[in-house]
């Protein structure tokens, strides 16, 4: 089973920044956590227009989330800008995201590197995370797997939970350190303790391959569990797995099928794929019906 996955960029979340605001940017703050984006965009728009880098930030949040407006990643991109340029570390890091995606602006994996070492000379974990996302894919560097390590543990330290998840995938795999199981497995708790999918996932891999801890079936579906009901579709996969095999649940193809369901709802092509292999061959008690199959087949290109 190859379930291992990788975090790579993220995108920042709404900053809720720890700095002087005015009050429209509190007021704002207060309704974007009550959903009621209509009025955390007035808000914010009124704080971003004095100048406000935390507010232009959020902006761009909204923007690139699509939260009461449209998604727009062009706006997005400018608003981060106008925050990126004040030096506050969460915009730099979103635009280092569009940038190394090509939203909103044409790819650039050497902008994404500026702007993410910007952040990251504030200490910012979540720079230093997509810091350690570039030398490892080699975007806009030389492949630098050992610098990869290096920027993930420095974000790792900062209990950044994609940071650990990736060090920890490292680990397992012998990829710019020493293979080491049990130290791939430490990482993936904590990020898992911060109910991190993929780390969820991938430390129930572990756990159920008995690498760096003891196997427990039983244990691995438990994890696959708490990660599907965070949509991670990996996890869906893997749980409808062990739900085939009868491995730490009851056999139930029927549980199979449905979790399989879900996943591809939710857009998990690989979950389309394998429902196009269940039609086409009849398996998990499911009759062949190559209409269907074809069906599942062409969604999950």
């Amino acid at each position: 089973m190859k379930n291992y996955a990788k975090n790579l960029v993220i995108a920042a979340a709404l900053t809720g920044a720890a700095c002087p605001v005015l009050a429209d940017y509190q007021q704002g703050l207060t309704a974007y956590r009550g959903g009621d984006y209509a009025t955390a965009m007035r808000q914010f728009s009124a704080d971003a227009a004095k100048g406000s880098a935390p507010a232009q930030n959020d902006l761009g949040v909204m923007y690139e989330k699509g939260q009461g407006v449209p998604v727009n990643y062009e706006q997005a991109f400018n608003w981060y800008k106008k925050a990126a340029d004040q030096g506050f570390a969460p915009a730099q890091t979103s635009l280092g995201y569009l940038y190394s995606e090509g939203l909103g602006v044409g790819r650039d994996y050497a902008q994404a590197m500026v702007w993410n070492r910007k952040a990251a000379d504030q200490n910012f974990a979540q720079a230093m995370n997509n810091i350690g996302a570039l030398y490892e894919n080699g975007q806009g560097v030389p492949i630098d797997l050992t610098l990869a390590a290096d920027w993930y543990r420095k974000a790792a330290d900062l209990n950044s939970a994609s940071a650990q998840t990736n060090l920890g995938f490292l680990y397992a795999r012998g990829r710019g350190v020493a293979k080491d199981d049990a130290m791939a497995v430490s990482l993936y708790r904590k990020a898992a303790a911060q109910d991190f999918p993929l780390a969820l996932n991938n430390l129930g891999f572990m756990t159920a391959e008995g690498r760096g801890t003891r196997q427990d079936f039983a244990a691995a579906a438990e994890l696959y569990r708490k990660a599907a009901a965070l949509k991670s579709g990996r996890a869906q996969m893997n749980l409808a797995k062990l739900y085939e095999e009868g491995k730490g649940v009851a056999q139930s193809n029927a549980r199979a099928l449905s979790i399989l369901e879900e996943s591809a709802k939710d857009g998990y092509k690989p979950a389309m794929r394998r429902l196009s292999q269940v039609y086409a061959k009849g398996e998990l008690g499911q009759k062949v019906d190559l209409e269907k199959s074809r069906q599942w087949e062409l969604k999950g290109l």
